[in-house]
């Protein structure tokens, strides 16, 4: 999977938080991006994801223009830097959604969500729900439904 931004700037009312920027993931690597408080990471990742549309330039996965494509339609996953599960959810629940909404067999539910958990040492909160759970646990079980989708791109804030 290769992404791409070209000459991509957003602008939000009279502010540019991101000035003409052009930029390739390296398929099959860990790509970081680094900079400074308010430099402009989060937006971009955004604009990768699908969450923001660039005020101009393109986002391309694979060759194929994506800009004006919905996130829902992407294959990727998106870990929110305040990470989110939903409260009245369990473990398992929080990790299964995007299969759900994405009308997987339960069978192939139990098995993906299981394969994660047992990665991220989960397993045994699985009937969990978030409040009674650690703050590493919390965050492992955002990027174990960001890893069960099985994503062509996962991107971590």
């Amino acid at each position: 999977m290769t992404l791409a931004l070209k000459n991509v700037v957003k602008r939000v009312g009279a502010d540019t938080h991101i000035h003409d920027t052009s930029v390739e993931l390296v398929t099959n690597q860990f790509n970081i991006l680094l900079g400074t408080t308010l430099a402009g990471k989060t937006t971009l990742m955004q604009l990768m994801a699908g969450l923001e549309k660039p005020t101009s330039g393109e986002v391309w996965f694979d060759g194929k223009n994506v800009t004006g494509v919905p996130v829902q339609k992407r294959n990727v996953s998106y870990v929110h830097q305040q990470f989110i599960n939903y409260p009245h959810f369990t473990v398992f629940e929080n990790i299964a959604s995007p299969l759900r909404v994405a009308r997987i067999s339960r069978g192939e539910i139990e098995q993906r969500v299981g394969r994660v958990a047992e990665l991220l040492k989960l397993t045994p909160m699985l009937g969990r729900n978030p409040s009674e759970l650690s703050g590493g646990q919390q965050q492992r079980t955002a990027l174990a439904r960001a890893l069960v989708k099985d994503a062509d791109v996962v991107l971590l804030d």
